[in-house]
């Protein structure tokens, strides 16, 4: 789905989100969106709703629990916490980015029984807004690029997340963000080459001594995302393999 929902990748599919239309497209310059999408809402449909369909390779119902991880988690959530994200670059498997979101994280992590490792899970609820122009995120048909009457972007719902094991983590002393409850919304401002000038990585906000982009110390287990366009298809992007697109 995103590089950044923190950078998630697989030669299946990549994905990074931000919020972008015309007058951005024009520039590629990262600015703030919400004028042009005072509308947008939150999806609330429960995540895995429509995983059994599609259960072989997307199974988020299952995959997003504690109870999954391979490192058994102990207790309660140490950390409970939701952020609102707001115009996050969404990456296509082919490269380049085809849409931007807004959603809502839940972000959820348990102590194991190994020192400095943890287990999160973190899951996602918003919308998208395919970019006109942009080539699909399948990448199938190849290079065919997404295309409305007016040019208008494709919106639509998204949900997922991911599963990951933390290694060789030291809890901040005193943590950035609130262990529990809202944390404060974070806009990332990205554009369509994929910069993100107000990225923030949620882990580095409770942790120390994680490299996020060493699968080593940050091990996804699993992750997946379905995203719903209506008349112009649905997407699932996952771990564990691909189907669909938004055209």
């Amino acid at each position: 789905m995103n590089t950044k929902k923190i950078v998630i990748s697989s030669a299946a599919g990549v994905l990074l989100l931000g919020l972008a239309i015309v007058p951005a497209i024009a520039n590629n310059s990262p600015v703030n969106h919400n004028g042009f999408f005072t509308d947008w809402r939150i999806n609330n449909n429960p995540i895995g709703q429509n995983g059994e369909r599609n259960a072989k390779i997307y199974d988020p119902g299952n995959q997003l629990s504690n109870t999954q991880c391979s490192t058994p988690t102990t207790g309660k959530p140490i950390i409970q916490a939701t952020q609102k994200v707001q115009n996050d670059a969404d990456s296509a498997v082919g490269g380049g980015y085809w849409a931007f979101d807004y959603f809502t994280r839940q972000i959820s992590v348990w102590n194991t029984a190994t020192s400095g490792t943890y287990c999160a899970v973190v899951t996602y609820n918003g919308n998208f807004y395919a970019v006109p122009g942009q080539v699909n995120p399948e990448d199938l048909p190849v290079n065919q690029e997404i295309n409305t009457p007016m040019d208008e972007p494709i919106n639509g719902p998204f949900s997922g997340g991911y599963r990951v094991i933390i290694t060789g983590a030291t809890p901040l002393a005193i943590p950035l963000w609130t262990t529990h409850g809202t944390v404060p919304t974070t806009n990332y401002q990205c554009d369509l080459t994929g910069t993100c000038p107000g990225n923030i990585d949620w882990v580095g906000q409770y942790f120390s001594g994680v490299d996020t982009d060493n699968s080593a110390q940050f091990n996804q287990e699993w992750w997946g995302w379905e995203y719903n366009g209506g008349s112009h298809g649905t997407w699932i992007n996952a771990s564990t393999g691909n189907s669909g697109t938004i055209l």
